[in-house]
């Protein structure tokens, strides 16, 4: 009898710590389930997996993935369509608990709206680093989750502030933001890019003075950089192409001399001018980088 007893109070007491083990682990999960974010910019795609957030569906991320090196995108990862012109097929599937999206997107807003709640962030910006640095703090604060753009913004400015350390001998060398687009033509990144105001930060000179469009760029023919003022040629990555040769081993930039082997510093690809406080940090190591390699092999 007491064997009886004693085996039914240990089955009660089994089934009964298994139940208590199985709420509190539906507990935790429905404080910790990861949300469920569609984005809609690939520049917005960044930030939020720089917050830990990784999006059930992302606009054409084959190209997230072409433009930008880090963070990497899942393979997971939904294709939700075009930029502009999404599947909302695809969008309610997904059953999204946010997405996050463009001003651009004004006009597809009140059909959006009916599927999940909507985040607009602005990726226009005269001041983009300063922009970007806010759109990152309204991600974390929609997820709850303030301390991580803090975080990140505090890792990029004591960054920025060590890059500038480094590159203060440098200070008054000017600096072209070259894109190469073809054979006779270049976009130079001025005033309202994101790649100029990390030279701000890092104290450097941007040798273009032209106004720039939405992303601060200037397009121009590849002969005004034969008359320009002399300065050190930041080459960005061409895209969509990766490969440059064939514009960079060209007769007329070879005849230029602002564009000689020694005054060009070479940027690696998963550099968008579109990009966040990630992209600006990565710019910023990558510039620093080069222009003191740059300026030891001169010295040889």
């Amino acid at each position: 009898m007491v064997r009886m007893n004693r085996r039914h109070f240990l089955h009660q007491a089994l089934t009964l710590s298994a139940a208590l083990s199985l709420r509190s682990g539906w507990a935790s999960a429905g404080q910790t389930a990861a949300p469920r974010w569609i984005v809609m910019n690939w520049g917005f795609t960044e930030m939020a997996l720089s917050l830990g957030i990784v999006p059930v569906g992302v606009s054409a991320p084959a190209w997230y993935r072409r433009l930008y090196a880090a963070p990497a995108l899942p393979a997971q990862v939904t294709d939700v369509g075009l930029l502009y012109q999404p599947n909302f097929e695809t969008l309610r599937d997904l059953h999204p608990t946010l997405m996050i999206i463009t001003p651009a997107h004004g006009m597809a807003r009140a059909q959006l709206a009916t599927i999940s709640p909507l985040l607009t962030l602005d990726n226009n910006s005269k001041t983009p680093l300063v922009q970007a640095m806010k759109n990152l703090q309204q991600m974390a604060a929609a997820l709850g989750r303030p301390e991580r753009s803090q975080r990140l913004i505090d890792q990029a400015n004591a960054r920025f502030e060590q890059l500038s350390q480094t590159v203060a001998p440098y200070k008054d060398t000017a600096v072209y933001l070259v894109h190469a687009v073809d054979v006779l033509h270049v976009a130079l990144f001025s005033h309202g890019s994101l790649f100029d105001a990390v030279l701000q930060r890092l104290g450097l000179s941007n040798a273009c003075t032209m106004k720039g469009g939405p992303e601060g760029a200037v397009l121009t023919t590849l002969d005004k950089l034969a008359t320009a003022k002399p300065g050190t040629v930041v080459l960005l990555p061409s895209y969509p192409q990766v490969d440059d040769r064939e514009v960079l081993n060209s007769r007329l930039w070879q005849s230029l001399g602002m564009l000689h082997a020694s005054n060009i510093v070479h940027m690696p690809t998963g550099l968008d001018p579109s990009g966040g406080v990630q992209t600006a940090v990565r710019f910023a190591e990558f510039l620093v980088k080069g222009l003191v390699k740059l300026a030891k092999e001169t010295r040889r």
